[in-house]
């Protein structure tokens, strides 16, 4: 027990371990994470009571909380068999653990504890507004909020034992398609794409719910497809019936039997399998060395170029947090864009359009140019081939640039297209908001890969994680906020009083300032600062 407690602390020192409490800066970050996640909750409550006034107009509150307890159950089975997979498997430190005198069952307990640690602290915050926000609509029984905590421990862990079921099968399966990139990158974009797609469009009806309340999502036929399909959502239609107190029996004997059978499964398979596939994985990433390779021919620019796209499509991670959202941003745009559009033109008139769309592609695109903020630290325990390539640093830094400007100008001239020829704007416009987003992207590639150079965040635990917790991330992602709220809010207001060529013009110079200042920025003493990395 004490080795498995030692592991534990040293998987939380690896995730939390920058936090001081003697620094004020760590406070402040910690205090802006409170905040976040306290207006991400007041959405989520505002949003679930909204889905429950609909469900509830049609006589579908019930099926409304067991549809939100599928869709979460669903979420946590496939987030949980993602995060096991990275945790337990791919993580950069299993290799140093398995040195030390633990055995794999220790590495393999302490490392689950801190999944479901994390699980259980991740549903709680997703799962208390929706059942918050139920017992405000409809009237609940005594004693709805005492079987909370008996719902949450349910949910996590049948989906968590379930997870580490599949966590093998599939990450077998990762390893046979993740050199089929374009595959891959495909399928993710079109399922992203898919969902979102869904999603706006349940958001398009709650807004027009709430601009008239008279307004009727579902018809008399739609209304009894879902009450007869919701029947069959087992085991989600018990979470339901435990929190509403109803058929507690059969409720509690279903779930404890199937949490039971998941519980052994997972034993079963992870006593079987769990170490002899962390060696062959570890055995199977050193044997890239060993590998023989056909050397082909290629200009300098052209194999670094190629070189930064094969990182990126190589791992699962970065593939999703950039190429993936890239692909994806045209549909999520014209869905945006599409409800932004309308509700500006019933509110406040036809002048705002203009400011909407920048406001919405600005976001966007923040969002995917922010992975540059990575450029740096991806390299990893790899970075000092690049001081010993030679090649200079800004040709390097170059190549890199150029990969996100390939990616970032084809994503912007999709949704342009996509934008003109579905009449959302003119062609003139369209150029226009092209040359203006393009400015952008370059403008936050350049802030976000010189955050990088002044301090990157080399990180042996796992892939994703430069990403995901990264301060410079962080960084870049809230001044494109700030560029985009700015020009977007400008362009707005300008409607109002001023042409849109006036407007145009505004926002033009906007742009070139911001971009005159990344180029300064970027290029003032970076090399001094490349060369001051060390590893």
């Amino acid at each position: 027990m004490k080795n498995i407690f030692t592991l534990l602390r040293l998987e939380f020192k690896n995730k939390f371990g920058d936090f001081s409490y003697k620094s004020g800066k760590s406070w402040a970050k910690l205090a802006g994470t409170l905040v976040f996640f306290v207006i991400i909750l007041f959405i989520a409550y505002f949003g679930a009571t909204t889905l429950f006034r609909m469900f509830d107009k049609a006589g579908m509150a019930y099926e409304a909380l067991v549809l939100l307890f599928t869709i979460l159950f669903v979420y946590l089975i496939i987030s949980g068999t993602s995060g096991t997979i990275k945790v337990l498997y791919y993580k950069g430190d299993n290799e140093i653990l398995m040195r030390f005198p633990v055995t794999g069952a220790q590495i393999f307990v302490s490392k689950t504890l801190f999944l479901i640690i994390n699980q259980f602290l991740s549903t709680i915050v997703v799962t208390l507004p929706f059942i918050f926000s139920y017992a405000n609509v409809v009237a609940v029984p005594p004693g709805y909020y005492n079987m909370v905590a008996i719902v949450i421990v349910f949910l996590v862990l049948i989906p968590f034992f379930l997870s580490n079921i599949l966590a093998i099968p599939m990450m077998h399966l990762t390893n046979r398609i993740r050199n089929k990139f374009v595959i891959l990158i495909i399928g993710m974009s079109v399922i992203m794409s898919l969902v979102f797609a869904v999603y706006m469009i349940v958001f398009d009806k709650i807004v027009t719910f709430l601009k008239d309340s008279s307004f009727s999502v579902f018809s008399e036929e739609v209304v009894a497809i879902i009450k007869e399909v919701v029947k069959n959502f087992i085991p989600t239609k018990y979470f339901a019936d435990l929190l509403l107190r109803q058929n507690l029996f059969v409720s509690y004997f279903t779930l404890g039997a199937l949490m039971v059978f998941f519980l052994a499964g997972m034993i079963a398979v992870i006593a079987k399998l769990y170490q002899k596939t962390l060696l062959k994985n570890i055995e199977v990433e050193g044997s890239a060395f060993r590998r023989k390779t056909r050397i082909r021919v290629r200009s300098l620019n052209g194999a670094l170029l190629r070189k930064e796209f094969v990182q990126v499509f190589r791992s699962v991670n970065y593939g999703f947090q950039y190429f993936v959202m890239a692909c994806s941003m045209p549909v999520m745009v014209y869905f945006c864009n599409k409800i932004a559009t309308q509700i500006g033109q019933n509110d406040l008139g036809d002048q705002i359009s203009l400011g909407l769309t920048l406001l919405v592609m600005l976001i966007f695109m923040t969002i995917i140019t922010s992975f540059a903020s990575t450029s740096v630290s991806r390299e990893g325990r790899n970075f000092y081939q690049t001081k010993v390539l030679p090649v200079s640093i800004k040709r390097q830094m170059g190549i890199k640039f150029l990969m996100y400007m390939i990616v970032s100008f084809a994503a912007n001239l999709i949704c342009i297209g996509i934008l003109v020829g579905t009449g959302q704007m003119d062609y003139f416009t369209g150029l226009w908001v092209l040359g203006i987003v393009q400015s952008a992207a370059i403008t936050l590639t350049l802030f976000a890969m010189r955050f990088d150079i002044n301090k990157p965040q080399f990180n042996l635990s796992g892939e994703g994680e430069v990403v995901s917790n990264s301060p410079n991330t962080t960084s870049a992602v809230a001044l494109g906020f700030v560029i985009a709220l700015l020009e977007g809010m400008i362009a707005m207001v300008l409607s109002y009083i001023a042409t849109q060529q006036f407007v145009m013009i505004v926002c033009s110079v906007i742009a070139a300032i911001f971009l005159i200042i990344s180029i300064i920025s970027y290029y003032a003493g970076m090399e001094k600062a490349y060369n001051r990395i060390a590893r």
